[in-house]
């Protein structure tokens, strides 16, 4: 009986020993998962960001024409009017814009918004901005050549009179002010002095290899302002080769680029890309005044029936997007649900068999004429003639003959002034005003002709609310495809390369690609 007792205690004691030590084991993986934890939030981030351009002319925001520059620019200098990740306006320097008439604008301005070196942003100093930009030729050139003058009616207040009426002039406010009271007396194209800005770093120095940013303690809004990266160092290299090397061996975070070849300077891997829609785009426009492609019926049918995915995968190695219209580089004007004419050969057969057209011995024919037509394109432009070519492949395997004609320089140029060509290939570079009166207006150049189309036209000229205007060109989208006087085939993309060792939000478009910079950290 005393040894049952004993053996029971033994027992016991071995249960405890277990019990005790599950308890030691679950506490201790308990405290390692909350280390774990700990480590996570307490990611250490670096307090700089590296980057790179090639081919450095000057840092001077109305001189420059190097596009990397002015990417990087829009840290330090700021419009008075600002696009966000949809090619929507934003306010920025302004406070309030207003069309008072077909030629006149009043933009207000916020007068507590200070320049990096403390003074307050006044009206004089966009009226100087100007003075500035319509005195020599520069990238901003354009936005201000309507621009007869600018008053500063009072320290806050900006008239822009305009030499003639231009829709969507808001758009062309997008150009970095500067600072009148800096500079002085001093000829500003051949000062020294670094420019200083308002926005949310500025110049703190430049050498002949690199110039270094830090951020301006005078920037207004500190719940955008990136938290950890407090210098941007950026490298210059006299070439680009020179720059896809650095980013490939870690030297530099982040670069842009709309190279489709990138990938023979920096392979595949150890980073990733954020791809964006460039505004280069590339259509087929049809002569509406032209005896067949004065049709609606042909102008559908071709729609359907050439396959687009084909023509970027094959000569664009997929580098290229397919385009469906003018405004589908991102702008919210346009709807990516919008009615579309994609790439189908039944539905061309069908829309040609309505419209009265017989397929005879693989031939398309009515009224015995037959469904043929000409192709002009420009011979110096290499790949848009290799378009043409797979164009005509596709379209004679539906039994529609194309004839190719490479055109010079000169006479391409005469088909666009006279508009008397068949079918053109060309192209444009959008952009960033939702305009569309290159395409669908009085003058256009493919002769189109929509009392409806005008009319809408004329409507959004003087709408400045959002919502009116998306309702206003959802029916003009409508209206337009079903009408097809142009075919979009695709458009330029670009990429932004980053780094494995940067997190954080990316949404570049062409106006800027630092959208979401608040949120970037190199860790």
């Amino acid at each position: 009986m005393k040894f049952k007792n004993v053996k029971f205690v033994f027992i016991g004691f071995v249960i405890l020993i277990i019990i005790f030590a599950a308890i030691r084991m679950a506490a201790k993986g308990k405290n390692k998962t909350n280390n774990e934890s700990d480590v996570v939030k307490q990611t250490v981030y670096q307090d700089n960001l590296r980057l790179g351009i090639s081919n450095y002319d000057t840092i001077n925001p109305l001189l420059t024409k190097n596009k990397q520059l002015m990417d990087i620019e829009q840290l330090i200098f700021e419009p008075l009017l600002k696009l966000d990740s949809e090619y929507k306006l934003n306010l920025c320097l302004a406070t309030e814009y207003a069309k008072t008439s077909t030629t006149t604008y009043i933009v207000k301005i916020d007068n507590s918004i200070k320049w990096s070196n403390g003074s307050n942003l006044n009206a004089n100093d966009v009226k100087y901005t100007v003075d500035l930009l319509k005195s020599v030729n520069n990238i901003y050139s354009e936005n201000v050549k309507n621009i007869a003058s600018v008053e500063a009616l009072d320290n806050n207040t900006v008239k822009f009179n305009l030499s003639e009426e231009t829709n969507f002039f808001e758009y062309n406010l997008i150009f970095p002010i500067m600072c009148q009271s800096y500079y002085g007396e001093e000829d500003f194209f051949k000062s020294a002095k670094h420019p200083i800005g308002t926005g949310l770093y500025k110049i703190a120095d430049i050498s002949d290899n690199q110039i270094v940013l830090e951020k301006n303690e005078n920037y207004r809004n500190q719940d955008i302002e990136n938290k950890n990266i407090n210098k941007i160092y950026i490298t210059i290299f006299k070439e680009i080769g020179e720059v896809y090397n650095s980013f490939k061996i870690g030297n530099i975070d982040v670069m842009n680029t709309s190279s489709v070849l990138y990938e023979n300077y920096i392979g595949k891997i150890g980073y990733y890309v954020k791809e964006y829609k460039g505004r280069e785009y590339d259509f087929l426009s049809f002569n509406c005044k032209d005896y067949l492609m004065q049709e609606q019926c042909v102008r559908q049918a071709l729609g359907y029936a050439i396959d687009k995915d084909n023509i970027v995968s094959t000569i664009y190695n997929n580098k290229y997007g397919t385009s469906q219209y003018p405004l589908d580089y991102g702008s919210f004007l346009y709807s990516a649900n919008s009615s579309s004419s994609g790439y189908n050969i039944e539905k061309a057969k069908e829309i040609l068999n309505n419209g009265g057209w017989v397929y005879s011995n693989n031939r398309w024919r009515k009224n015995g004429g037959t469904l043929t037509f000409t192709i002009s394109v420009n011979s110096s432009n290499a790949q848009r003639c290799e378009v043409a070519k797979t164009i005509k492949t596709q379209l004679e395997g539906l039994g529609i003959p194309v004839t190719i004609r490479e055109v010079s320089d000169s006479q391409y140029m005469s088909y666009l002034a006279n508009k008397n060509y068949q079918v053109l290939l060309t192209g444009v570079y959008n952009s960033y005003s939702p305009d569309l009166t290159y395409f669908y207006g009085e003058n256009n150049i493919s002769n189109y002709n929509n009392n409806d189309v005008l009319d809408i036209l004329k409507d959004i000229k003087n709408i400045s609310d959002s919502k009116k205007l998306e309702e206003k060109y959802k029916t003009l989208v409508n209206i337009t495809k079903e009408d097809s006087p142009y075919i979009s085939l695709y458009r330029n993309k670009n990429f932004l390369l980053i780094n494995q060792n940067v997190v954080g939000n990316f949404e570049p478009t062409s106006y800027g690609i630092f959208n979401k910079f608040e949120t970037w950290n190199r860790e």
